[in-house]
């Protein structure tokens, strides 16, 4: 790989100084602006993709209509540096933010939305709730980022669709926590089912009928207290129950990630964010879900129970991104 810095007055110049020297491929590590003294990038590309090594046919394309070649590598360089400040200012690790812009090569053809949204779309997965009946779904994570209101809000949904649902809860230690819910539950007109071990939340999923829908409310887990962590593991081992990991918005990246790497000894393959609503940056969630492979599927709009759960795909994920950019959003 060759790494260079260029120092230009602008960052036009600049980008255009990166893609004379290193080609259409390169990769933009680092930017800084000094205050009346230009810009500073750091730029990298594989030795192979550089113009060095493609030769002529680089050349040639310059030649046939120079100006239309510049412009548009402009015009790409410009998409490619607003994207990258779009990520860097959810404070996304950099490592991460690499593996995005590389993750499609044909994303720069129109602005910055619709490039972000074709990173997204190729470097993550995005997998919804769709609720079918027999399914039983669990909602894991840690303490206060609130899992008890999404439950909440999913068996509203459900039982205004007019489609069975029984909710359970296996919190019978945090002060409130029970009542919480049986608040909410006795709003619907739904039973709620207090489960105060593995073994007894086994039997009262074996006397349910398989056309129903259960969900599993659990209590904030500390993912740094073994005993907690084992416990939890024990209620998510049950036959065919999911557990789903959720995750408040808002969060420190590298905190996200090492947080997220102890729930992952648990079956967890899709990550549900809360507090989509109130959060500015999105860099905690973008980081766990890329460093441990998980797939997005809903994030929380509002705090009413009534108001259900977005379905996340690349769209959803380039709008809370760009919320506070002001690019296309």
């Amino acid at each position: 790989m060759r790494l260079r810095t260029f120092n230009a007055p602008d960052m036009p110049t600049a980008m255009q100084q990166v893609r004379e020297a290193l080609g259409d491929d390169a990769v933009i590590l680092s930017s800084q602006m000094h205050r009346g003294k230009g810009v500073s990038v750091t730029a990298a590309v594989e030795q192979e993709e550089s113009s060095e090594l493609r030769g002529t046919s680089y050349e040639k394309k310059e030649e046939n209509n120079p100006l239309a070649t510049r412009n548009s590598q402009l015009a790409t360089e410009h998409i490619r540096f607003e994207v990258q400040e779009t990520l860097r200012f959810h404070n996304i690790p950099e490592l991460f933010i690499a593996k995005i812009m590389n993750a499609d090569r044909d994303a720069w053809k129109k602005d910055a939305r619709h490039s972000l949204e074709k990173l997204l779309a190729a470097y993550f997965t995005f997998e919804p709730l769709h609720l079918e009946r027999g399914h039983t779904l669990m909602l894991v994570g840690p303490p206060g980022i609130g899992k008890t209101l999404t439950i909440a809000r999913i068996a509203a949904r459900l039982t205004m669709d007019k489609r069975p649902v029984f909710v359970v809860t296996t919190d019978n230690k945090r002060a409130g926590g029970i009542e919480q819910l049986q608040a909410f539950t006795n709003i619907l007109g739904q039973p709620l089912k207090v489960a105060t071990s593995h073994t007894a939340l086994a039997q009262y999923l074996k006397s349910l009928s398989k056309q129903s829908h259960v969900l599993i409310d659990t209590a904030g887990c500390n993912p740094y207290d073994k005993e907690e962590l084992a416990e939890l593991a024990a209620f998510a081992a049950q036959e065919n129950i999911e557990p789903v990991l959720a995750m408040a918005a808002g969060g420190d990246s590298l905190e996200a990630i090492d947080t997220v790497e102890t729930f992952m000894q648990l079956p967890i393959k899709r990550l549900l964010v809360t507090r989509a609503d109130t959060a500015r940056r999105f860099g905690g969630i973008v980081a766990a879900a890329a460093a441990h492979g998980l797939s997005f599927c809903n994030a929380s709009s509002s705090s009413s129970i009534t108001d259900h759960l977005l379905p996340i795909d690349e769209s959803l994920l380039a709008r809370l991104l760009l919320k506070y950019k002001n690019i296309n959003a």
